[in-house]
């Protein structure tokens, strides 16, 4: 695994906000999830497996991490009750991606170094060093900044939680109870396809996405000055639950939609919907009643070509 070797392309080192580190620790865990998976995976197949891991993989990925965390807790992009926001959090925090704190905190990081110059974004939350070595950032890399302050802090809301902080605390245990409930129900097969087999293709899948739709797709609005600005990857809209549409995010981040025109497939968008017809959620933004994100253009107005990403050979 040569991307992981040390390396100013692949540390960080030299910028003014800090540095990313390689973690041993997440590159022992992913080891063994994907051991796990791949050996589990081809031993315990079943049809009824393949049917938890993808109902298992929908809910938490779309009412959990994509409506309950990104749409509803770190944008406000609707209201909910207590007990369904928490609900949401607990279904993404079985996603396995992490506890609504971190990928908060994480979110900000993101957000705030998209956002400065191209120049002064670090490699570590850019994607110009190939597929390889984004993933490597993402996967075993944690980012050690040189000076907390300069981001934006997590929502007291949400950081003094007793619930948020015990989902945070528990991390990976959560899928403890979930496999004994699988166990019971369905054996050894749903426990590996409906716990390994989805936690391994679900962090894969979530950075994949995240590389390819700031690379690949079309870019209707910009956003002058910032380092990344998002792309709308189509092909993706289905199993990304909508949040492909990137570069419509980048223009409208605090909207609950992000697939803006009716041929733009939003499965995130549609839960949001039944949710709010549910009585569940209410207060919910769309570009309807929400400006475009300060200093954003629709390209039409800028009159500039697309600009290529062209990421660097390492």
């Amino acid at each position: 695994m040569a991307f992981l070797r040390k390396g100013k392309a692949m540390d960080g080192r030299g910028t003014r906000w800090g540095e990313a580190k390689l973690d041993r620790s997440r590159v022992l865990r992913w080891s063994l999830l994907h051991a796990g998976a791949l050996v589990g995976g081809a031993l315990c197949f079943s049809w009824s497996a393949v049917a938890v891991f993808a109902v298992l993989t929908a809910v938490t990925m779309c009412l959990g991490v994509s409506v309950g965390m990104h749409r509803g807790l770190i944008h406000r992009a609707f209201r909910a009750p207590l007990a369904v926001e928490r609900t949401l959090a607990l279904l993404g925090a079985l996603a396995g991606l992490g506890g609504i704190i971190g990928m908060t905190r994480m979110h900000h990081l993101r957000d705030f170094h998209q956002n400065q110059p191209e120049a002064d974004c670090p490699p570590y939350f850019a994607y110009r060093d190939g597929f390889a070595h984004v993933m490597a950032y993402a996967l075993f890399h944690t980012w050690h900044p040189r000076d907390e302050a300069v981001y934006p802090p997590v929502d007291p809301r949400v950081r003094d939680d007793a619930f948020y902080r015990f989902l945070e605390r528990a991390g990976l245990w959560l899928q403890v109870p979930l496999a004994l409930g699988l166990y019971a129900l369905g054996g050894v097969d749903w426990v590996v396809w409906g716990v390994l087999v989805r936690l391994a293709l679900t962090q894969d899948g979530f950075w994949a996405v995240h590389y390819v739709s700031h690379v690949e797709g079309d870019q209707p609005y910009e956003l002058p000055g910032c380092a990344e600005q998002g792309r709308n990857a189509g092909w993706l809209a289905l199993v990304s639950m909508g949040e492909s549409w990137h570069n419509n995010h980048h223009a409208y981040p605090g909207s609950a939609r992000m697939g803006l025109d009716w041929h733009q497939p939003d499965p995130g968008w549609w839960a949001v919907r039944a949710l709010a017809v549910l009585g569940l959620v209410h207060d919910v933004k769309t570009p309807a009643n929400l400006p475009l994100r300060p200093g954003a253009l629709r390209r039409s107005q800028t009159r500039r070509p697309l600009r290529r990403h062209t990421p660097e050979t390492a």
